[in-house]
């Protein structure tokens, strides 16, 4: 069981580190499409910051979650 959670662990870090870096420059395109006058590009990168931000969370919950699971 251990070696499993250990496991899981390592493939939610990996994950996580994935998803933070994508996330950057992700969030970094679509800063730049803020700052347009554009009124669709606008809301193009409020959108996308708003996914952006959620898939983050959901990938460094997952993290959070397996090391909870690794205490019981």
């Amino acid at each position: 069981m251990d070696r499993i959670t250990q496991g899981l662990q390592y493939v939610a870090t990996a994950i996580g580190t994935i998803a933070g870096s994508y996330a950057v420059v992700k969030l970094s395109l679509y800063a730049l499409a803020f700052m347009t006058k554009n009124r669709q590009k606008l809301e193009e990168a409020k959108d996308g910051m708003t996914h952006t931000a959620l898939g983050l969370f959901i990938a460094l919950s997952a993290g959070a979650f397996i090391s909870w699971v690794k205490t019981i």
